[in-house]
C-alpha cells in the first residue's frame, strides 16, 4: 500500500516496525549481562538494515524485493544457527534456502510460483 502521507514515500508502520525492533535489540543488549558476541551483531545489523530498507516504498515495489526478503531470511537462520545451533535452526536455513531458489527461478522467469500473495 503506497503511504503518500510521509516524505519520500515512506510506510509510516514499518518505520515504526524498526523503532520496535531496535528498541528490543537495545533491551536485550542492556538486561543480559553477556558480551556481545559477532553473531548478535551480525543478526542486530540484518534485522534493522532490512526493516530500515523495508519502509521505503520504492525498495518493497522493486522486483527484487522477494528475492531480497528470502535470502534475509535464509541468513537469519543461518546466522541463528551458527549461533545457538540445532537441528532446528539448521532445517529452517534449509527450507529458506529452498525458497531463495524459488523466488530467483520466479525473478529470472516472471512468474510467482509458490508465492504466497494476500
Amino acid at each position: 500500500m503506497p503511504s503518500a502521507s510521509l516524505p519520500e514515500r515512506v510506510s509510516p508502520y514499518r518505520v515504526g516496525a524498526f523503532f520496535l525492533a531496535a528498541a528490543l535489540l537495545a533491551t536485550l543488549v542492556l538486561v543480559f549481562d553477556r558480551p556481545l558476541t559477532v553473531e548478535f551483531v551480525a543478526l542486530a545489523a540484518l534485522i534493522l538494515g532490512f526493516a530500515l530498507a523495508s519502509a521505503f516504498d520504492a525498495v518493497r515495489s522493486h522486483p527484487l524485493y522477494a528475492l531480497a526478503s528470502t535470502v534475509e531470511t535464509a541468513l537469519l537462520f543461518g546466522l541463528l544457527y551458527v549461533g545457538v545451533g540445532g537441528p532446528f535452526f539448521l532445517a529452517l536455513a534449509c527450507l529458506a534456502l529452498v525458497g531463495v531458489a524459488v523466488e530467483l527461478y520466479n525473478y529470472r522467469n516472471r512468474t510467482s510460483y509458490l508465492r504466497f500473495e494476500a
